[in-house]
């Protein structure tokens, strides 16, 4: 057993457009290579112009932990907290970094301040109980040491190693697609807080003797069905056509990708977005790999008035070169008839 770290990270609101997606991307491929100290030099070039973009400096955050770099590693999370408190992820990353230097009650603020940051989040909940878990242990252990003849604390202790004894502590490994959650930073056998034993259980009632059952009659008279009641056919409102166009135009534009039709993608942009300095810098993204395939999951279209949707949906990437999963929303806005693209976030 062992705390999570976090490898992947979504950031709805700080990437708009792929002005840097392309750079961001290499350095997680990096990452992903196990190239840490490329990973760290290519971050730390692109961060010396770019100095606020989060996704890179958790990137190298990442990378500089892989290196043993511990503190160097914490400082990096700290200050990604402090500039955006609103990521629950650098404070989970905080909390392993801290977990590893037996900083527990440090490990445990932090991991306070992520799931205060999002209740949701299920790797902080997990770290929290392994992390009071290993607290529990400890106090175990010192309990036993000032008296050892106590036998009921003994017990919980056998009880809690026994919980958690087959855990292996896996080796650390970014993941391949960037949806994966391996751990980031194992710690020495940790252990959790045994629950209380169930009170004992009532004896099961035995089975009721079968009864016979009766012979079917010989030619049974069916019953008479019901008439289902006509439903009204449902009518389909401006918002539903909007809806549908719209999803229908970011799924366009995935074929496109996907057929690495550099024509038919650059078209799903307004000219808004797709400036010609960067359609020169997008078109070898597109063209380049020896294939590419993007497939879109959970499409949420929210409309905002007539002329204006935000599409939300989870891309799956893959490319000879590179493989992701990431949320992504495109904001369209409609354009005679059709609706075009004026930005992305990732």
């Amino acid at each position: 057993m062992s705390f999570r770290g976090t490898w992947h990270l979504v950031l709805p609101l700080l990437l708009s457009g792929f002005v840097h997606a392309g750079e961001t991307d290499d350095i997680r491929h990096l990452v992903q290579e196990r190239d840490f100290n490329a990973a760290v030099e290519r971050a730390d070039r692109f961060l010396a112009k770019s100095p606020k973009d989060a996704q890179v400096r958790f990137l190298r955050a990442l990378a500089l932990a892989e290196l043993g770099r511990t503190n160097d590693a914490i400082k990096a999370f700290t200050s990604l907290s402090e500039d955006y408190p609103q990521l629950p992820e650098p404070y989970n990353n905080l909390a392993v970094l801290y977990a590893q230097q037996n900083q527990l009650d440090k490990a445990r603020a932090a991991l306070q301040l992520s799931i205060q940051t999002n209740p949701s989040y299920a790797i902080a909940h997990e770290n929290l109980g392994d992390l009071y878990a290993r607290m529990a242990s400890q106090a175990y252990d010192k309990a036993l040491q000032i008296e050892g003849q106590n036998r009921q604390v003994a017990t919980k202790l056998t009880l809690v190693r026994e919980l958690f004894s087959g855990s292996a502590i896996a080796p650390v490994r970014p993941p391949v697609v960037a949806s994966a959650r391996p751990t980031l930073a194992p710690i020495a056998k940790p252990t959790a807080v045994p629950t209380r034993a169930a009170a004992p259980t009532q004896p099961p009632k035995p089975a009721p003797t079968p009864q016979p059952t009766a012979k079917p009659t010989l030619a049974p008279t069916p019953l008479p069905t019901a008439v289902p009641t006509p439903q009204p056919t449902p009518v389909e409102t401006g918002n539903d056509r909007a809806v549908q166009a719209a999803t229908r135009a970011v799924e366009a534009w995935a074929d496109a990708w996907s057929s690495q039709d550099f024509d038919r993608y650059v078209s799903a942009y307004s000219k808004k977005f797709a400036t010609a300095a960067w359609a020169a810098e997008r078109k070898p993204r597109v063209t380049g790999p020896k294939s590419i395939s993007v497939r879109l999951s959970a499409i949420k279209v929210t409309l905002e008035g007539d002329d204006r949707a935000i599409v939300r949906f989870r891309q799956s990437y893959k490319s000879d070169r590179l493989s992701s999963n990431t949320g992504k929303t495109l904001v369209l806005e409609k354009s005679g008839s059709r609706w075009l693209i004026v930005e992305e976030r990732i």
